[in-house]
């Protein structure tokens, strides 16, 4: 059946940057899903742990997440969107780096047209959802695209801007009234925070690919690299 399909698929998908789904057991009347093992956390414990991380790490954690989700993303002969893409999906290996993980709520996209992929629905965690799919409309791949804008977005600041406020009125506000994180702290550099606005674009269409986004990132990576070569600051990074 196509859930057994699923599972096969995700067997086969092998990147460093995503969780190795090893395969399923059952056992009486359950499913047991078996992943390689990472002992070290997700991405919401660490930032619980140690708060607002220094932009190298940031900027770091942001690729490896960015890449595990291109090779999602480029996946042949069709897309794998996550849909579910949070902090909690999110696990540090041993070596540091972090990897997707969980695609229970992932989905092989079927192609609408020559313009890309279409489904339609309400699935995923309210605080990281993109408002079209709050909105019950089609959406495609870049739905993945806003949660990690907003992941990025606690990875530089430490945490939720707005931990207090209720998940389903902070996608209400995000969907029906263009709300979204402020950007306005010293914490963001410049190319940051114009990558933030791209990637949560009210507009779909307009947010960047993942592929575009690993080439800023690794454009801002550099200039931090330079900056510290030069003995500055990489706070002040402007490309």
């Amino acid at each position: 059946n196509t859930f057994l399909k699923e599972l096969g698929l995700w067997q086969k998908l092998r990147h460093p940057n995503i969780v190795q789904f090893l395969g399923v057991l059952k056992h009486s009347d359950r499913l047991i899903f078996l992943t390689e093992y990472l002992r070290d956390g997700s991405l919401y414990d660490i930032l619980k742990r140690k708060g607002r991380l220094d932009q190298e790490t940031a900027v770091s954690y942001a690729l490896d997440i960015a890449r595990g989700m291109n090779y999602l993303h480029q996946h042949k002969p069709r897309a794998i969107i996550h849909r579910d893409l949070t902090p909690r999906n999110v696990l540090q290996d041993e070596s540091g780096h972090l990897k997707v993980t969980d695609f229970g709520l992932s989905k092989i996209a079927q192609e609408k047209d020559d313009q890309g992929y279409m489904m339609t629905g309400g699935t995923g965690s309210y605080r990281y959802m993109a408002p079209e799919v709050y909105r019950r409309e089609s959406y495609g791949k870049s739905v993945d695209v806003f949660s990690f804008a907003l992941i990025v977005h606690e990875i530089f600041q430490g945490g939720p801007s707005n931990r207090t406020a209720l998940p389903e009125h902070v996608a209400d506000k995000r969907a029906f009234e263009d709300a979204r994180p402020s950007v306005s702290s010293f914490v963001y550099p410049d190319p940051i925070k114009m990558l933030l606005r791209e990637c949560w674009h009210k507009n779909p269409e307009s947010r960047p690919t993942f592929e575009e986004i690993i080439s800023k990132l690794e454009s801002i990576q550099e200039s931090f690299q330079s900056k510290k070569d030069a003995g500055g600051c990489c706070s002040c990074c402007i490309l």
